[in-house]
């Protein structure tokens, strides 16, 4: 049996393999070697535990579709980078390799759950610093699936553990960083059927629109709806936006899902009640700011018949934070042409006031989880207070989300919000129901 060692440098005398673009060694599918060969090797026991970091860079596949796939080798060769200066510092650290695509592996000798995170803390400060780039800085967006071994655990089982973990972390809000868990392992078999089913699901037209009405705070009266994707599959039932984009991601599908989302939303729009001017609202990802986006989504209304002006387009923080330039170029195009502009779940991400002050916003939409206790939290409240103030003062209308009880609302009209969202008045319907809605709402 192959010894695995105990450290950084008997790695790189065992493995005599160095990655051409980023100097460290490099884990190959086929033939098995270097980490795999160690981990096929590897089976934890009581006196003798590992700790994985699975490293994965979100948004490569963005780096390549805008910056050219030079740009995007280089940000692996400095990523890469990153790690092998990262991995001596770690206690115990075993291997660094680089896995196909846009993953890294780090193994250490096993230490405590509080230590691992601590060391994903750093790691993640490390690799999320700007890369400078010949025409400026450019922001990547890593995620770590952690697995501490169990006794009896082979190296493939920790190591697939690590990739369910990640799998959850590329998915999540918040925090970049995910332990393995039991349930990560049953995520990642569902994971593979949702990967599987979703071109065929495209391809079909299977993906369905619903439709999130919006109301004037003041008067009650509709004005509007958010498209919201589902896909109904034959074995979890509904999967809702989130799931569907996560699943879209890893397949590298993003664009065709957005495209077949879009055009089917615009569609149902054209066809609402004239007389009420509807607004649609459309929800954008970073991967949808590419060069040319603005011109298709244009394209879009053109073919639909569909005015620009009734058109939102919303865009969460952290979107805007990974090209500002190119977002600031994309929208300028679209606002030009009478498209609205809407910061989406405000509140959760970065939150800068230099990206409100600086880009062509209309509106500020509140994330629900700012709107939930405003009723029961003083401090809640008072945080949204300065929300809508700060929009105020930056004449955006204010829009807010998950409006579920009758307190939320006489509390947001009182502090000056124009438009609401939620369960109070309607929840999502589907595109038929949402047109005998409008056509009801509207007279």
């Amino acid at each position: 049996m192959f010894d695995a060692g105990n450290g950084w440098e008997r790695l790189f005398r065992y493995s005599g393999v160095m990655d051409s673009a980023t100097a460290i060694p490099t884990m190959r599918i086929s033939p098995a070697r270097d980490a795999q060969l160690w981990l096929s090797a590897f089976e934890a026991s009581a006196s003798r535990g590992v700790m994985l970091f699975l490293v994965g860079i979100r948004d490569l596949k963005q780096v390549n579709d805008l910056h050219g796939r030079e740009t995007g080798n280089a940000v692996i060769a400095e990523i890469g980078q990153r790690i092998a200066a990262f991995a001596p510092t770690m206690a115990g650290a075993i291997m660094a390799a680089r896995l196909p695509g846009r993953e890294f592996l780090l193994i250490a000798d096993a230490t405590t759950a509080h230590e691992a995170e601590q060391i994903a803390r750093k790691l993640l400060l490390l690799l999320g610093a700007p890369l400078q780039q010949k025409d400026g800085d450019l922001h990547i967006s890593p995620r770590i699936g952690i697995a501490l071994s169990s006794p009896g655990q082979s190296g493939g089982a920790i190591l697939a553990a690590a990739s369910a973990a990640l799998a959850a972390a590329y998915s999540r809000k918040g925090r970049k960083y995910r332990f393995a868990d039991s349930l990560d392992m049953v995520d990642a078999l569902r994971n593979s059927k949702l990967d599987k089913g979703l071109r065929q699901a495209l391809a079909q037209q299977e993906i369905a629109i619903h439709f999130q009405p919006q109301f004037d705070v003041a008067s009650g009266r509709l004005v509007g709806a958010e498209a919201l994707a589902r896909w109904t599959h034959p074995d979890f039932g509904e999967i809702g936006a989130a799931e569907l984009f996560a699943a879209a991601d890893r397949c590298d599908l993003r664009e065709e899902l957005s495209y077949a989302i879009q055009k089917q939303a615009v569609g149902y729009a054209a066809a609402w009640p004239a007389a009420g001017s509807l607004h649609l609202s459309i929800n954008l990802g970073a991967e949808e700011l590419a060069d040319d986006h603005a011109a298709r989504l244009l394209a879009i209304l053109d073919e639909a018949g569909f005015a620009f002006n009734r058109l939102t387009v919303e865009l969460t923080e952290e979107s805007i934070v990974r090209d500002f330039d190119l977002a600031l170029s994309q929208l300028d195009m679209l606002r030009s042409r009478g498209v609205s502009v809407a910061i989406d779940d405000f509140g959760t991400g970065y939150s800068s006031l230099a990206y409100l002050k600086s880009l062509p916003l209309d509106y500020l939409k509140i994330d629900k989880g700012m709107t939930a206790d405003i009723s029961a939290n003083p401090r809640d409240l008072i945080v949204l207070r300065a929300i809508i103030a700060l929009g105020k003062a930056l004449d955006l209308r204010i829009i807010a989300e998950g409006v579920e009880k009758a307190g939320q609302l006489d509390m947001l009209r009182a502090e000056g919000c124009d438009y609401f969202q939620g369960y109070l008045r309607s929840p999502p319907l589907s595109a038929s129901q949402f047109q005998l809605f409008a056509e009801q709402q509207v007279g």
